[in-house]
């Protein structure tokens, strides 16, 4: 039985059912974009399972509550072997704190689309994965860099509607986003607006992070795709594997065809893999 080890001591980490895992991620999607606001090379995703876990012990919860045990999940699939907690101190002078003694990176950790398999979507444990894609994915914009954040659904739901609306007769919708996209940087906005920002992230959940937009033409060339974050997009947003996996397929066809240009696809940053130290706001 897998285990990891709190101050000094082995905690059995004991099979959950997949809801569980799936209750754990909403509750922790939300806490995505507080910690999209700390710098990328300090951010990671084990700070809020680790927060969950100082949190609930405070309260006095066990190690074998399914919730605690899913934090627990997280942080040995993110690769931390070793941990210890810090209780807050009998003065009240100080918060508790937890401490990554031991840890080694995973595929989880490095951002991986191998992650995310047929094993982990169907006991739930991909979750994680898919949130660490999240708070680092990065779109290409003619050439810059930019990351991609987090909108407001309202937001993400009025570009979505406004490129349904611009559909060329039977077109996908990844090219109907891009078209609404470039017409939006054609017309002065720039990655600031909050609509070029949803734009890029709609893109992204359908797996592409990079597009050069043509001055003066209504020509959009697509130079990059990530199977990681489609996979993630999709797992968060309820599809199964099978679905998952139609999804692995087309994304990887768009990058076969990118390959086939003679030009270098733009490859995603891999994800920083776990915290040294985390100390509870």
């Amino acid at each position: 039985m897998p285990n990891i080890t709190i101050n000094q001591e082995s905690v059995s980490l004991i099979e959950q059912e997949r809801v569980t895992f799936q209750r754990f991620v909403e509750l922790a999607f939300p806490q995505c974009v507080t910690l999209m606001g700390i710098p990328r090379e300090r951010r990671f995703i084990s700070m809020l399972p680790a927060s969950y876990v100082l949190k609930r012990r405070e309260d006095g919860v066990g190690w074998d509550d399914p919730m605690v045990q899913v934090a627990l999940w997280n942080l040995h699939d993110l690769g931390i072997a070793e941990l210890s907690i810090e209780a807050t101190p009998e003065d009240g002078a100080g918060d508790p704190q937890i401490r990554f003694d031991r840890a080694e990176a995973t595929d989880m950790a490095l951002g991986r689309d191998s992650s995310i398999n047929f094993s982990t979507v169907k006991s739930g444990r991909a979750f994680i994965a898919a949130l660490n894609n999240v708070v680092h994915r990065s779109f290409f914009l003619n050439g810059v860099e930019h990351e991609i954040g987090i909108q407001s659904r309202p937001e993400i739901e009025k570009i979505a509607e406004l490129s349904h609306q611009g559909r060329r007769n039977e077109e996908g919708l990844l090219f109907a986003i891009s078209r609404t996209l470039a017409k939006m940087v054609q017309q002065g906005m720039t990655v600031e607006d909050v609509e070029v920002k949803s734009g890029m992230e709609l893109l992204a959940n359908l797996g592409c992070i990079a597009i050069s937009v043509v001055p003066n033409e209504d020509r959009i060339v697509f130079n990059g795709f990530s199977i990681m974050s489609a996979m993630s997009s999709g797992l968060l947003q309820g599809l199964s594997w099978d679905q998952l996996k139609k999804m692995k397929e087309n994304v990887q066809m768009m990058i076969n065809q990118i390959g086939a240009r003679a030009e270098t696809p733009i490859v995603q940053q891999s994800n920083r893999p776990v915290a040294k130290r985390r100390r509870r706001n």
